[in-house]
């Protein structure tokens, strides 16, 4: 799963969005950073991220975990033990036929017994996990609402800020700009001198000579 989802501009709500005309599109600026960005970048972790926890799992766990990556079935109950042994033969039965016999025997009386239990209490017990299950939900709605609420909270002052200080964010940005196009005439400028001189140069090297 990519570690970076996707990125959120500083200021969306008063920045005024990129010009999309040709190679100076906002598509065209992402997949330029794009493609200066290593191909592991999506799932190698951030350099300022702290390091993970190291795992306590019991070596027990760590198989478990194994196996159901590797998507092997579980074998952990041998359940041929329950069944019920083949009567069909008139051969004496073994003392082995005889073990899982009683064993089978004392499963299905304890199974009974539960299965009894079961149809007493389980309606009972069925309501009351019910009945905390509808308190879990019910907690964990108020604790949404209340996350939803502290988030608009967040954006909506968050867009009063940026709001307040449009003027400011507007004044700065035509004051660079300005500023960049004098800097630009000044360097024309200064490229038209360079060139009368070397004009003047060349001019008074050609009447000397």
């Amino acid at each position: 799963m990519p570690l970076i989802i996707a990125s959120h501009d500083s200021l969306p709500y008063i920045d005024s969005p990129a010009p999309q005309t040709g190679p100076h599109s906002l598509s065209a600026a992402r997949n330029l950073i794009a493609s200066a960005l290593p191909p592991s970048h999506l799932a190698t972790p951030h350099p300022s991220l702290p390091p993970l926890p190291t795992s306590n799992l019991t070596p027990l766990a760590q198989a478990e975990q194994s196996r159901i990556a590797n998507k092997e079935p579980l074998n952990a109950i041998d359940t041929s033990r329950y069944e019920l042994p083949d009567l069909s033969s008139t051969a004496p039965a073994t003392k082995t036929q005889l073990q899982q016999a009683y064993i089978s025997s004392h499963y299905l009386r304890e199974r009974l017994q539960q299965l009894a239990l079961l149809d007493e209490f389980g309606k009972n017990a069925w309501l009351v996990g019910n009945a905390q299950l509808e308190e879990i939900l019910r907690g964990v709605e108020k604790e949404l609402v209340d996350m939803r609420e502290s988030v608009e909270g967040v954006n909506r002052e968050r867009k009063e800020r940026q709001e307040a200080a449009r003027g400011e964010m507007e004044g700065l940005d035509n004051g660079w700009r300005v500023g960049v196009g004098r800097v630009v005439e000044i360097e024309v400028e200064v490229g038209n001198v360079e060139e009368k001189r070397r004009r003047v140069l060349r001019e008074g090297a050609s009447a000397g000579g």
